[in-house]
């Protein structure tokens, strides 16, 4: 049986920042493969790691994050951060990965992607990272400029029944790696046509009650705010534990 990925959701699991530096050291230890960051850009086009286009839910900064420039971003301070920690630069956050760990990078800024795409390669891993991107244009313009790295095409409902082959013809097309789909309509039967596509099936999953049939389906990696509750339960699951060989990193 293939080990799925584990995916820490914004950085998250219990007791750390979301999306912040501090959280990256925890990731490892928690059992985590990949860390999704989401990208955003200032008003100089700088890639900052936050997940909202406003300040105020996780900083204590207010406004618009497009309307601020990159040198007054750095200073902003991010909520319960007890020891005054800044919003994180995207170049941080590639600079302070843990060596065992791949980033995930949710562009949420459909122009940031150029952006981004240099970042990548003066400051992090390009064959280390993933993207994840909602267009299958851009998946096609990072995979051409940087044939490394690894895409995840994101589509709002493209997993109903009548949508989802062209969501995995155009995953396909475009260069993806993956897609990603809801976790209560995963089946045996949609993750092996995904898989005909040569595409990876990647869920959001917190609620562990449903793993042994994700599992069982053949899902290929799960998103989670809890990567060491999701590793704890497919140890159990699929006996990691009693394995005489060693977990591979993705």
């Amino acid at each position: 049986m293939t080990t799925p990925k584990i995916i820490a959701h914004r950085a998250l699991t219990p007791g750390a920042i979301e999306n912040a530096r501090s959280s990256l050291a925890r990731m490892e230890s928690a059992g985590a493969d990949l860390v999704e960051m989401d990208v955003r850009l200032s008003l100089d086009r700088r890639p900052f790691v936050t997940h909202d286009a406003l300040l105020g839910r996780t900083t204590r900064g207010h406004g618009w994050i497009r309307l601020w420039p990159s040198f007054a971003l750095r200073q902003v301070a991010l909520r319960n951060a007890g020891d005054g920690e800044r919003l994180a630069t995207l170049r941080s956050m590639l600079e302070s990965m843990p060596a065992g760990l791949q980033p995930a990078l949710h562009v949420k800024d459909r122009g940031a992607l150029r952006q981004v795409l240099r970042t990548v390669k003066r400051h992090g891993r390009p064959g280390k990272t993933w993207l994840w991107l909602e267009h299958p244009e851009d998946v096609y313009t990072a995979t051409r400029r940087m044939p490394e790295i690894r895409c995840t095409l994101l589509r709002p409902a493209g997993w109903t029944l009548t949508a989802r082959h062209a969501y995995f013809l155009d995953a396909q097309r475009s260069g993806a790696h993956g897609v990603s789909i809801p976790s209560g309509v995963i089946t045996p039967d949609l993750v092996a046509h995904a898989h005909q596509h040569h595409l990876q099936v990647f869920s959001r999953v917190n609620n562990l009650t449903g793993l042994p049939q994700l599992v069982a389906a053949g899902t290929d990696g799960f998103i989670t705010d809890d990567p060491r509750g999701m590793s704890n339960g497919l140890r159990e699951l699929i006996g990691w534990a009693d394995s005489s060989t060693p977990r591979s990193r993705p």
